[in-house]
């Protein structure tokens, strides 16, 4: 679940259990990787949970979670091909749809930005400047792997291709060149994380962060009028195109097929409901499963507008074992290359090496 529409779901749910009061409905919230680890582990485990809000791409766990078909009934009829497409896993449908939208986003804080930069050059050459001010340049997330994955795009580095992990490429090495570039300008720190690019960038001590489209929400009531968004800037005329997924509700160990079968899909068709999920995308920045990607929506917040066109720039990350395999695997390389253990295009290789086996363990349900 998304920790900043933590609160959001708990009411839905509340009010679900109002209106069903011979439904019982708790709430709770795990950060990405533990409730991965969770849902895996409690196939030993008498209890697991009954349905989980997460990305679409983690479907590639599909067979490790033991997640329950949908059937046809629970879904909308009138849903668009790529979006069917990504609630699939071999071309079996695991999943619920609720919002489109979920990726990363350029930021900055108008106090310290009157024009925000189009180029990453310019982010370099305005360093000097900020800090004279005694304001840190960009609040990045550096050792999450999802972030660097922005600079593995900026350079041409695919994370896959054709359902395998593709991390071994020079393209790879020069992202992680660059990264490391960051660090070592000043630009970015090595140790900023989530609290950093959330907490240390609302308080101003940022003049830019890269967050994601979840996160928007609480940056706007931060920063009120101060917060602006933008397209990410670009690199000897390669852009970045940040990867982007559906948020959606899964039912791990065969949870439809179950004693409360039935509970779960009217829950579902309450949480589903078009009035619920419309507000909370338009309190969260997101699109509704059911608003195609260039459909044209009336938005006059200039905020959403910038988000919406930079969801336009997004590309949507397949559910595969391939697409699940490279995170841990980057994380281990990026981590190697910092320590100056690996060169980047031993990093590269290290990576490749990494997210390889961890596809095949998936593929054999280990």
């Amino acid at each position: 679940m998304l920790k900043e529409m933590d609160n959001d779901f708990s009411l839905l749910a509340t009010q679900f259990s109002a209106q069903h009061a011979e439904i019982d409905v708790s709430v709770q919230l795990l950060p990405n990787e533990e409730l991965k680890a969770a849902v895996i582990r409690a196939k030993d485990q008498a209890v697991a949970p009954d349905i989980i809000i997460i990305s679409s791409d983690n479907l590639g766990y599909a067979p490790l979670m033991h997640l329950s078909e949908v059937p046809a009934g629970l879904l909308d009829a009138q849903l668009a091909e790529p979006t069917l497409h990504a609630l699939q896993f071999r071309q079996k449908t695991y999943a619920i749809p609720l919002f489109a939208g979920n990726h990363l986003l350029f930021l900055y804080n108008k106090q310290w930005v009157k024009q925000p930069v189009t180029q990453w050059q310019q982010l370099f050459e305005a360093h000097s400047h900020l800090a004279a001010k005694g304001v840190s340049t960009l609040a990045l997330n550096y050792l999450e792997p999802y972030w660097f994955a922005l600079f593995a795009d900026l350079f041409g580095a695919s994370l896959v291709q054709d359902d395998q992990v593709a991390l071994n490429n020079g393209s790879m090495a020069q992202a992680l060149e660059f990264y490391q570039q960051l660090v070592t300008s000043g630009v970015a720190q090595a140790d900023c994380g989530y609290q950093c690019v959330s907490e240390a960038f609302y308080q101003g001590q940022y003049a830019y962060a890269i967050n994601g489209t979840w996160a928007l929400a609480d940056a706007k009531a931060r920063l009120g009028d101060n917060l602006g968004v933008a397209i990410f800037p670009t690199w000897q005329d390669h852009s970045i195109k940040p990867h982007a997924s559906y948020i959606v509700m899964i039912f791990p160990h065969k949870a439809l097929e179950g004693p409360k079968a039935g509970q779960i899909k009217e829950f579902v068709k309450y949480f589903s409901l078009p009035e619920n999920l419309q507000r909370l995308a338009a309190k969260h920045y997101l699109i509704p499963y059911y608003q195609l990607a260039d459909e044209v929506v009336p938005v006059t917040d200039p905020l959403y507008q910038q988000v919406l066109a930079q969801h336009q720039l997004s590309q949507l990350m397949p559910a595969t074992e391939a697409m699940v395999s490279v995170w841990n695997a980057m994380q281990k390389g990026l981590l190697l290359h910092k320590a100056g253990t690996l060169t980047a295009t031993e990093a590269a290789a290290f990576m490749q090496k990494v997210a390889l086996r961890d596809q095949q363990l998936l593929a054999a349900g280990k």
